[in-house]
């Protein structure tokens, strides 16, 4: 699957060493890691329904202001919030890295 970044810094969070972060960090080195590995996930799929399949990624569509968007759990407190865009074939749009409860 494709994946894509709606921001520079959700690209560049993906690309860096996470050992390498240095300074003070909007979001811990311990999730930039989960992202990291979660996105892996995201591009090696073929389809959405494959990501139930992962438990533990609590993959969900929201509902509300959020309608259209779809997240999983990076960790108990963090989720990965995305968009599907079917232009032909199956797109994702990373657009945020949310504190679940705030």
């Amino acid at each position: 699957m494709k994946v894509f970044f709606e921001t520079k810094e959700l690209a560049s969070l993906y690309k860096a060493d996470p050992e390498r972060l240095r300074g003070k960090q909007r979001i811990p080195v311990t999730v930039v890691k989960q992202y990291q590995k979660k996105v892996n996930v995201l591009i090696s799929i073929n389809e959405l329904k494959e990501l139930y399949n992962f438990r533990s990624l609590n993959f969900e569509a929201l509902k509300g202001d959020r309608k259209g968007q779809y997240s999983i759990r990076l960790n108990e407190q963090y989720r990965l919030l995305f968009r599907i865009n079917k232009n032909g074939e199956l797109e994702l749009m990373i657009i945020e890295i949310s504190k679940h409860y705030e």
